[in-house]
């Protein structure tokens, strides 16, 4: 009988121990439940809260861009026309040195064909002396 009574109490606690684990974990599953829903919640705030500041500095970043777009294309503008000016300035200077030098070599050039002209006259009057002289020579020898 004492053995009936132990495996009778044995078997009586384990069903109460096994309840007690039952209600424990069926209160544990709806804490997990409940914590999951909390956490599914916050999350989806955070993913909603993400998204509104990921826009908004997207439409601020693009908001700067085309401002430091704007600035840049009018700095590149207005340095491209200061080096149009600077060319043209540039070019009308290379001009008027052109024509100078120009002018000059034409001057040189006029004065060279005088002096060859006038070698060339010099050289015809040499060409005539020695013409003269040899006519001389040969009447001399006759």
């Amino acid at each position: 009988m004492k053995a009936t009574v132990k495996h009778i109490v044995k078997k009586v606690t384990l069903e109460l121990i096994y309840d007690v684990v039952d209600e424990r974990t069926k209160e544990l599953k709806e804490k997990i439940e409940s914590l999951s829903k909390k956490f599914e919640e916050k999350f989806e705030y955070l993913d909603k809260k993400t998204d509104e500041m990921r826009a908004e500095y997207m439409k601020e970043f693009n908001g700067m861009r085309t401002e430091y777009m704007k600035e840049f294309n009018e700095i590149r503008t207005e340095y491209m026309k200061e080096f149009k000016e600077m060319r043209a300035e540039y070019m009308k200077e290379f001009n008027g040195m052109r024509t100078e030098y120009l002018n000059e070599f034409k001057d040189m050039r006029k004065e060279y064909k005088e002096d060859f002209k006038s070698l060339n006259a010099r050289i015809d009057q040499i060409h005539t002396r020695l013409d003269q002289i040899m006519h001389m020579l040969s009447d001399i020898k006759r």
